[in-house]
């Protein structure tokens, strides 16, 4: 299938989500929210956004290790990268996009490209132990939201992930013939293996996750404030990391859709209107767009190349 059809067919889901959600709220009830409110949340949410991909950019720094490129050039494949995956499928296309760039300006493209994927497995492990923080401080709500959301997991999901690493594997396969490849391969275990024998810059790296993870849930806790939701920290705790999980799957546009249904989900038994949770979301893809647009204009005015004042 040609990317463009991928593209559109991804646009396709996530407004039909989109739609379904829509067609069934009612509206009146965002009536009280001043718009003053909502724009003030849009700017800082995007402002909170730029702030974890700068940290993040210096997680990742971390772990290229010496010789990595500046930490400004690593930030401006991180913007520019939340720019593609607007249209690419979610994180993945972002973190492609950042390992190709830095792969072309290494001597070792393989640890390059293990790095993107290494930089991804720290942050989603400090997003789970965010996750954990929650569910110890308010195991009861803990147990409510998962209750929630256990009866849609659908029940053939093991079945599909043990496809997906067939398909994985069977790649891998066919792949192992090219010499290229193999070469990768070889270069991003030692560049796995160097960060598995340093405790220090692990822990270090674990440390700036907490950081950037810290920084993507304060944004919906400011997102919240301009929604005037009264909500515990631990319900943005816990529920923050299992949306972000969800919009991780490659299946509409930038999560489109897919975020505001687990919000919907998570948050039934909040007393909050369906309206204004799907309004809370879509406040949060308005300051990604936001930023996306910044990272786009960064794009086409410098690119991803490296150059010594990068």
């Amino acid at each position: 299938m040609k990317p463009s059809h991928r593209f559109w067919i991804r646009l396709g889901v996530g407004i039909a989500l989109l739609t379904l959600i829509l067609r069934r709220l009612d509206w009146s009830a965002l009536s009280r929210i001043e718009p003053e409110r909502l724009a003030f949340g849009i700017v800082a949410g995007a402002s909170l956004l730029l702030a974890g991909q700068t940290v993040a950019a210096l997680r990742w720094k971390v772990l290229l290790g010496p010789g990595s490129p500046p930490w400004s050039y690593l930030a401006r494949l991180y913007v520019i990268g939340g720019f593609f995956s607007l249209f690419l499928p979610t994180v993945v296309g972002g973190d492609a996009v950042r390992a190709v760039a830095a792969a072309q300006h290494s001597d070792r493209p393989g640890g390059s490209v293990a790095s993107v994927l290494l930089d991804r497995l720290f942050g989603v492990t400090a997003m789970l132990l965010y996750a954990l923080l929650g569910a110890l401080i308010a195991p009861e709500m803990t147990r409510a939201m998962l209750g929630q959301t256990a009866w849609h997991l659908p029940g053939g999901l093991p079945v599909l992930a043990a496809a997906g690493l067939a398909v994985l594997g069977l790649g891998l396969l066919i792949l192992r013939r090219s010499r290229r490849v193999q070469s990768l391969l070889r270069e991003g275990l030692e560049a796995v293996r160097e960060v598995a024998s340093s405790p220090t810059r692990a822990l270090r790296a674990l440390a700036l996750g907490f950081v950037v993870q810290g920084l993507y849930i304060s944004i919906w806790v400011v997102l919240a404030q301009a929604m005037r939701f009264q909500l515990p920290l631990a319900t943005f705790l816990v529920a923050v990391p299992l949306v972000t999980l969800g919009t991780m799957l490659p299946i509409s546009l930038a999560g489109l859709g897919l975020r505001e249904g687990a919000w919907l989900l998570l948050l039934r038994d909040a007393g909050i209107p369906d309206a204004s949770i799907v309004a809370y979301s879509l406040l949060f893809f308005a300051a990604n767009l936001l930023l996306g647009a910044g990272g786009g204009l960064l794009f086409v005015s410098r690119g991803t190349g490296y150059s010594a004042t990068s």
